[in-house]
C-alpha cells in the first residue's frame, strides 16, 4: 500500500508518514525543504522516500504528478502542508498572503485534479484534507489562513459528493505542538497544552482506517468547535483576546 503526503519533512506531516509506516505503508513524502527532507527521510527508514517541490508554482505540480504517477497507484494522499501570516491583515504582507492561498488551497485542489486526469489514484482511495478548527471558531490575526482552510473544507465536501466511491476525509486540527504553531502563535507559554503532532496523526490514520467524513480530534477540540457552532459571539470573543489582541502588544 502507498500513501503520499505533503509537507512530511516535519511537524504534522511527519508525524502522518511516520503512523503511516508503522500501520504498513510506503510512504512518498512531499516537501520543499530537501535538507530536513532527507534528514525525515533517513529517521523514517526505508519504507519512505521523498520528492522535492514548491507546491506554490504550477509546473512544479506538473513535474512531481509525472513523478508520483510513474510508481504504484496510491492509496491515500494526504493534503498537508500550508504555511500562515499573522498580524492585522492591512499590515501583513501581501506576497506573502498570495503565497498562502497557492499552497494552502490551490495547490491541494491542483494536484488532486492531475492526480485524477492521470488516474493515480486507487479506485478505493483515501484522500485527506487537513482543515483547521478555525472554520468553527474563527481566527482573527489569521483571516486568510482560515478563508484557505475553509475554502479546502468545501472543496473536500463537493469532491466526496462528486467521487462516491472514494474516501474523503477533512481534519479539523486545533493547536497541535509542532514548529509551526511555535512560529505564528504570538504566545506559545501554553505550548505544552497542545496536541502532539504523534496524537493527531494516530486519529487521522484511525478515521482513515474507518473511512470517516470529518474528523475533529481530541475533546478540548470537540467542545471549542461545539461552542463556536453554538456561541459563535462568545468564541470571537475568546480568539479576539487569546490572538488578535496579542499580536497587537
Amino acid at each position: 500500500m502507498r500513501a503520499v503526503i505533503t509537507g512530511a519533512a516535519d511537524g504534522i506531516g511527519k508525524a502522518l508518514a511516520a503512523e503511516g509506516i508503522r500501520r504498513g505503508f510506503n510512504v512518498t513524502g512531499i516537501d520543499v525543504d530537501a535538507l530536513r527532507a532527507d534528514q525525515t527521510q533517513q529517521a523514517l527508514g526505508e519504507w519512505a522516500n521523498f520528492l522535492i517541490a514548491d507546491l506554490t508554482d504550477s509546473r512544479e505540480i506538473t513535474r512531481l504528478t509525472h513523478d508520483i504517477s510513474a510508481k504504484a497507484s496510491i492509496n491515500v494522499l494526504i493534503h498537508n502542508a500550508g504555511i500562515s501570516e499573522v498580524g492585522h491583515f492591512q499590515n501583513t504582507n501581501l506576497e506573502r498572503q498570495q503565497a498562502v492561498i497557492s499552497l494552502n488551497l490551490l495547490a491541494p485542489m491542483l494536484l488532486t485534479r492531475a492526480l485524477l486526469s492521470e488516474q493515480a489514484l486507487a479506485p478505493n482511495a483515501s484522500i485527506v484534507f487537513i482543515s483547521s478548527l478555525s472554520r468553527y471558531v474563527s481566527y482573527p490575526g489569521a483571516s486568510v489562513y482560515a478563508a484557505t482552510k475553509d475554502g479546502i473544507a468545501s472543496y473536500a465536501r463537493s469532491l466526496r459528493v462528486a467521487y462516491p466511491q472514494m474516501h474523503t476525509l477533512t481534519v479539523y486540527p486545533g493547536p497541535t505542538r509542532t514548529a509551526h504553531a511555535r512560529r505564528y502563535s504570538p504566545d506559545n507559554s501554553r505550548e505544552a497544552s497542545r496536541m502532539p503532532p504523534q496524537a493527531l496523526a494516530e486519529r487521522t490514520w484511525r478515521a482513515v482506517n474507518r473511512r470517516q467524513d470529518v474528523l475533529i480530534p481530541g475533546p478540548a477540540n470537540l467542545t471549542f468547535a461545539a461552542l463556536g457552532r453554538w456561541f459563535p459571539a462568545l468564541t470571537d470573543m475568546l480568539m479576539r483576546k487569546s490572538l488578535l489582541e496579542k499580536f497587537e502588544k
